[in-house]
C-alpha cells in the first residue's frame, strides 16, 4: 500500500472519529490521563475545547516524589499546584466522576487546597480523594493541612448539601478531619458506601450510626488520637482498623464479611478484637495484626474458633 493510501485511510479514520457526538468524544478523552487529554486539542478546532469537559480529574503525582530531594520538593510542589490550577481553570464540565489530589503538600499550602476541596464538592465528584501524605517525614514540616471552617460551612449551605449527595467514595489521608466533619458526611450522603481516613489528629471519636447508611467498607488508619469508635450499619461488608487501642463498640452488622485489625501496644487485649467476636462466624476474611494474649484466646475460645 502506498503512503498516499495510508495517510487517506488515516484522515477517513480521524474524520469518522470526529464525526461521534461529543458526549461519546468526552466518555473516549476521560479514559485518558489529564496531560494525555490536554493534547487532543491539538487535532483540530472541534477538538480544542473537549477535553476541558473530561470527567476524572486525576491528579496523582505521587510518582514524581520518588525522585524528590528536600532541597527540590517545594519547587515540585510549586509545579504541582500550577498544574492543578491550570486544569481547573480550563474545566468547563458541571460535575465529575472522580477527582483526586495525590501529592506531598501540607498546612502552608492551605488556601489552594481549600480551593479544590470547595470544587471537587461544588461539581458534584462522586469520588473524592485528598491524599497529602509527606514524601520526606513525618510529620510534615509545616503540619498537617486541617480541613477549613470555610470548607464545613460550604457543605453545610444549601448548594452545598445538594452537591454533596452525589458522593460515593470518600479518602482522607494525612487531612486534619473532626468527627463533627466525617459525621456529617456519613449522615448527608445518602450514596456514600465507602470511607477511609488515615493520619487524621484531630479525630478523637466517631459514630458510623443509622439504619437508613449505604455504607459497604470503612477503613480507618493511623488516626492515633482516636478513643472510640460505634459502628452500627447493616450495609457494612468490609471493617479495617489499624491503630492504637480503642473503645470500639459493633453492633446490627449483619453483613460484614471483612475485617483487618492492627496496631500498636494494647490493641490485642480484647477491647478491639471483643465486639467483633460475635460476628466471627458470618466473616470470610479475618486478618489480625496483633499479640494474642489470654485475654483474647478466651474470647475465640468463646467463640468456638478455639477448640481444645
Amino acid at each position: 500500500m502506498s503512503s498516499s493510501n495510508i495517510r487517506d485511510k488515516d484522515e477517513a479514520l480521524k474524520d469518522w472519529v470526529s464525526r461521534l457526538p461529543d458526549d461519546i468524544l468526552v466518555n473516549i478523552i476521560s479514559r485518558l490521563t489529564l496531560k494525555e487529554a490536554a493534547r487532543t486539542s491539538v487535532l483540530s478546532s472541534r477538538w480544542k475545547y473537549l477535553w476541558t469537559y473530561a470527567s476524572n480529574l486525576n491528579f496523582d503525582a505521587s510518582k514524581l516524589l520518588v525522585n524528590v530531594y528536600e532541597e527540590t520538593l517545594e519547587e515540585e510542589r510549586l509545579r504541582y499546584m500550577c498544574w492543578v490550577n491550570k486544569v481547573l481553570e480550563s474545566h468547563k464540565g458541571l460535575s465529575v466522576n472522580e477527582f483526586i489530589i495525590v501529592f506531598d503538600l501540607d498546612d502552608s499550602h492551605e488556601s489552594n487546597i481549600s480551593h479544590w476541596v470547595y470544587t471537587a464538592i461544588s461539581k458534584r465528584a462522586q469520588k473524592f480523594e485528598l491524599n497529602l501524605f509527606p514524601a520526606l517525614c513525618w510529620p510534615p514540616a509545616s503540619g498537617i493541612y486541617e480541613f477549613s471552617q470555610g470548607c464545613y460551612d460550604y457543605l453545610k449551605s444549601p448548594c452545598g448539601l445538594s452537591s454533596v449527595k452525589s458522593l460515593r467514595f470518600l479518602y482522607f489521608d494525612t487531612v486534619n478531619v473532626t468527627e463533627e466533619i466525617l459525621e456529617f458526611f456519613i449522615n448527608n450522603c445518602p450514596n456514600l458506601d465507602d470511607l477511609r481516613v488515615g493520619r487524621s489528629d484531630n479525630l478523637l471519636r466517631l459514630k458510623v450510626v443509622g439504619s437508613l447508611l449505604q455504607l459497604k467498607c470503612l477503613h480507618i488508619d493511623h488516626c492515633n488520637n482516636l478513643e472510640e469508635l460505634e459502628i452500627s450499619c447493616p450495609s457494612l461488608l468490609s471493617f479495617k482498623y489499624f491503630g492504637p487501642e480503642i473503645k470500639l463498640h459493633v453492633k446490627n452488622v449483619p453483613q460484614l464479611v471483612d475485617v483487618l485489625i492492627g496496631g500498636g501496644h494494647g490493641i490485642g487485649k480484647g477491647k478491639v478484637i471483643g465486639p467483633i467476636v460475635n460476628y466471627f462466624p458470618q466473616l470470610k476474611t479475618l486478618e489480625l495484626h496483633v499479640e494474642l494474649n489470654e485475654v483474647v484466646y478466651q474470647l475465640f475460645r468463646a467463640s468456638g474458633l478455639i477448640q481444645l
